[in-house]
């Protein structure tokens, strides 16, 4: 049996196993530990690598370093370092460098050049051509467009740069990753100068879109998220084309200012808001409701009967245009909270809580319809996405209850279900768990996925999905 382990070293005295270079003591190491059962628990080995020298290892088959990461990789750090959600790119990042010979992208015949290191050295190449030609526009690449000419201008500008300053960039841009060999930071650099800095996944709404190394930028993908708030990590599966990604402006190659830090912070901010249905701040509520809170003969809410009284008021006028439970005792127990936690509060200022906490229905539907788009956009067939979308909703709810291993079974089923090329229909939903004569046995859907996979299909709802969307709220 072999477990693998994140810590920091202890002494100092250990190699790498890869690179034989002293890992130095507090060093992030990544730790191998194979058991020999046939000799008792107490007979076991361990080796240690750089992250960026880490292999992926074979026995576990076709394995990205995200899913490695979240999988297989024991968190032993002091501080928990895979839950930060910075230090665990970076950790992934460096399990997909290219460090030394050999390093391999996926796919990668022995011998062949990396693919984020061949683009780049394209892009050189026509750097040095215009150079030489004296041409506005590298001409054996005139035929592909503008998108060359805006590349060599960006490779311009990052080229001389040392690895040191490429990450200031990336880090002054806020959420790209700060680790891997200067090939691949001069191609993050180089796609958010041209493209605009990638913003949140709008499947989940919270996980940072990276780059693909193994197809050199060409598409980008989501790793998924850490809810601080229940401590635990929810994965995403979300791809597409690095075109068609959502960009945020703008970019900056130059240091900015605090302001223009604060500036960037808030748009990102609001995106993430908008994209996962929030209610932002108080610019966002329709002038109508604002009104109405404004006109409401607003009790003494120093008492409790005044803070029940205040509650059923705002009950009554936010019922139409915000996200509250359908239920009124619950919705008047949500709104009495957010009173008492703010008793000094005015009518219009509970009511920017209130949106915060709950959201504003079309907002919420308007992001629902882009998440659906975003989960058709992944699907090998657009028409499935519904059932992703559903799916990906009850993994994540299972997850936050801390039931990881639900959580996990329904990951792989929407990554089964994104692979598929054929519509699931009522007629063949239960066939993706059978293995007899007619069946279209699907790894990673069982009899409990194909039956709720029916049940949406037939009825429009899972029944599941209901009853935890109930307990959370």
């Amino acid at each position: 049996m072999t477990t693998y382990f994140i810590e920091t070293a202890k002494s100092g005295r250990a190699k790498c196993k890869k690179c034989k270079e002293t890992l130095p003591k507090d060093a992030l190491r990544i730790g191998t530990k194979s058991i020999d059962t046939r000799f008792g628990p107490d007979n076991y080995s361990t080796t240690y690598n750089h992250p960026a020298c880490f292999a992926l290892p074979r026995k576990l088959g076709t394995i990205t370093p995200e899913q490695f990461v979240q999988d297989h990789l024991e968190d032993t750090t002091p501080d928990l370092i895979l839950s930060d959600e910075t230090k665990r790119r970076e950790i992934i990042d460096a399990i997909g460098s290219k460090k030394g010979v050999g390093r391999k992208s996926e796919g990668m015949e022995e011998g062949e050049e990396n693919p984020v290191s061949k683009r780049v050295r394209e892009i050189k190449a026509l750097v040095a051509q215009q150079e030489e030609e004296g041409e506005a526009e590298p001409p054996t690449k005139k035929a592909k467009g503008g998108k060359w000419k805006k590349e060599v201008e960006a490779m311009k500008i990052y080229q001389k740069m040392t690895n040191e300053r490429l990450k200031d960039v990336l880090r002054w841009n806020l959420g790209y990753g700060m680790t891997g060999t200067k090939d691949v930071l001069l191609l993050r650099c180089i796609d958010g100068h041209v493209n605009g800095r990638l913003a949140r996944c709008p499947s989940c709404f919270k996980g940072h879109l990276q780059l693909c190394d193994n197809d050199a930028g060409e598409t980008v993908k989501c790793g998924g998220y850490f809810d601080e708030d229940m401590s635990v990590r929810v994965p995403c599966s979300y791809q597409v084309k690095a075109t068609a990604a959502k960009r945020l402006q703008p970019w900056y190659h130059e240091e900015p200012t605090e302001e223009e830090t604060a500036d960037m912070k808030a748009i990102t901010e609001k995106h993430v808001a908008n994209a996962g249905g929030g209610g932002g701040k108080a610019g966002d509520i329709p002038s109508g409701l604002l009104e109405a809170a404004k006109n409401l003969d607003w009790p003494d809410t120093s008492s409790i009967a005044g803070k029940k009284e205040a509650a059923k008021l705002m009950v009554e006028i936010c019922r139409t245009a915000i996200d509250i439970p359908d239920d009124d005792k619950k919705a008047t127990m949500g709104i009495g909270k957010i009173i008492v936690n703010n008793p000094d509060a005015s009518a219009n200022e509970i009511l920017e809580q209130i949106v915060k906490e709950y959201g504003i229905k079309e907002v919420k539907k308007a992001a629902s319809a882009t998440q659906k788009d975003a989960m058709a956009t992944s699907c090998v067939c657009a028409a499935n996405a519904p059932i992703v979308q559903v799916f990906k909703e009850l993994g994540e709810l299972y997850f936050k209850e801390g039931n990881s291993n639900a959580g996990a079974a329904y990951t792989k089923a929407v990554n089964a279900i994104m692979s598929l090329n054929f519509e699931i229909t009522e007629d063949n939903a239960k066939l993706l768990a059978s293995k007899g004569k007619n069946g279209l046995k699907v790894d990673g859907i069982g009899k409990g996925s194909a039956d709720k996979i029916f049940e949406f299909l037939t009825t429009g709802k899972i029944e599941k999905l209901e009853e935890k969307r109930q307990l959370a709220a």
